[in-house]
């Protein structure tokens, strides 16, 4: 039988409740009867895994551009990725979620244009590099 085909309970009596189990590697969800994750090839477990995520790295960036140029943001987020530079996008998956999308102005009048953050330690690089791509399009 295929790793992640249903097995039947005499064969798993730790599989005999009705509730969910969980991949513990990845997390994914599977319905009663399966003992494997298709993806993984673990066995499941009744609890989902814990995932620790530390915020206080995300509290502490800056904005240093709200960007309404899809097309720049794109450069911006590649320049910064080269330069090794963390950066995070808020409203950017918003931008054609509401309404009319980016018509007209380049960005969703309902959110605002993208707000590109870096941490606070990176700010004066990012804006030196960002800076040079701006005028770089001028030319």
């Amino acid at each position: 039988m295929p790793s992640n085909q249903m097995a039947p309970a005499e064969f798993h009596p730790m599989i005999t409740k009705k509730a969910p189990m969980f991949c513990p590697k990845c997390g994914c969800e599977y319905r009663e009867g399966f003992w494997r994750c298709a993806d993984c090839d673990v066995a499941l477990v009744a609890e989902p895994p814990t995932v620790e995520f530390d915020r206080t790295e995300w509290q502490d960036m800056a904005m240093i551009r709200t960007i309404s140029d899809p097309a720049f943001l794109l450069v911006a987020k590649s320049v910064l990725q080269e330069a090794g530079i963390p950066y995070w996008t808020k409203n950017e998956g918003l931008q054609d979620l509401i309404g009319l999308g980016r018509i007209g102005t380049g960005f969703n009048v309902m959110v605002q244009p993208v707000e590109l953050r870096v941490p606070k330690e990176d700010v004066e690089e990012a804006n030196r590099l960002l800076d040079d791509v701006e005028s770089a399009e001028r030319r």
